[in-house]
């Protein structure tokens, strides 16, 4: 087998991929048809370390983008699990006491009682969510890939690198039309300006080769905009109002009942 995988550049070619995936470099792959495309350039005569390595440089950025786009949740995410872990072994262990207590002093039950009999009820939702909240702290603090569309720069800046690497080995646009169109290529709402420029005819002396790895660049780039720091902000800021609202809820959990019960025992007093 290993034979033939030598002999076969295909083969060959998705045994390295396999391999740099089990090593832990992140191959970006947009899918089955861009894996058979990445193959199949390599098949028309593409210089196979350059694509690989096109396609290592592409996983990685993919890879900083999710651990961008979920990094700001690690944290609040965590609080979260806390704080419903909290409220419902507060609601379970405290509610009983405070019944107690209640009905030694002979005062009528506040609304701090109510509220932990609240939780007591809503403990098993509450421990749903706790879990829930840990899966997101988990997935923030591992996540490698993050989700893209058809019109995902980094997709088009990946199939520019390839079709570069064809029309440096003398593969004809046409001969490579198969391949440009599994990147969405081609399709120029869906891609940056500069490639249907690059894929096209007249690129004014420029080499194909240069004319596509300039509009790969600026695929690239388009992507780190899109993801830029108003985005990571918002995410931010979001994440900190949903935990501090957790927060806000579990030390009404904590405190309400205690300062609802002090006040009840103050007013019996104060009316003996």
């Amino acid at each position: 087998m290993a034979a033939a995988a030598h002999s076969d550049p295909t083969a060959a070619f998705r045994a390295r991929a396999a391999g740099l995936e089990a090593a832990g470099l992140p191959v970006a792959w947009a899918g089955p048809a861009a894996t058979a495309a990445l193959a199949e350039a390599v098949r028309l005569g593409a210089d196979a370390d350059r694509i690989l390595e096109a396609a290592v440089r592409t996983g990685q950025d993919a890879a900083t983008r999710a651990r961008g786009a979920w990094r700001p949740w690690f944290y609040p995410a965590l609080v979260c699990a806390g704080a419903a872990l909290g409220a419902a072994l507060l609601g379970t262990g405290l509610t009983p006491l405070f019944e107690g207590v209640y009905a030694e002093f002979r005062v009528r039950p506040g609304s701090g009682l109510g509220l932990l009999e609240a939780a007591r009820a809503a403990a098993p939702w509450l421990l749903s969510a706790m879990l829930m909240a840990l899966a997101v702290a988990w997935w923030a603090a591992t996540a490698r890939r993050s989700r893209s569309d058809g019109a995902d720069p980094l997709r088009a800046a990946l199939g520019c690198e390839t079709l570069a690497a064809l029309a440096d080995a003398g593969v004809l646009p046409e001969e490579a039309a198969a391949v440009a169109g599994a990147f969405g290529i081609g399709a120029a709402p869906s891609t940056p300006p500069l490639i249907p420029w690059a894929t096209g005819l007249d690129l004014g002396g420029m080499p194909r080769g240069e004319a596509l790895r300039q509009a790969a660049r600026v695929a690239r780039a388009r992507a780190a905009r899109r993801d830029g720091e108003a985005r990571q902000f918002g995410r931010i800021v979001v994440a900190l109002v949903i935990a501090g609202l957790a927060v806000l809820a579990y030390a009404l959990v904590i405190f309400l009942p205690a300062i609802d019960f002090f006040m009840a025992i103050s007013e019996a007093s104060a009316s003996r």
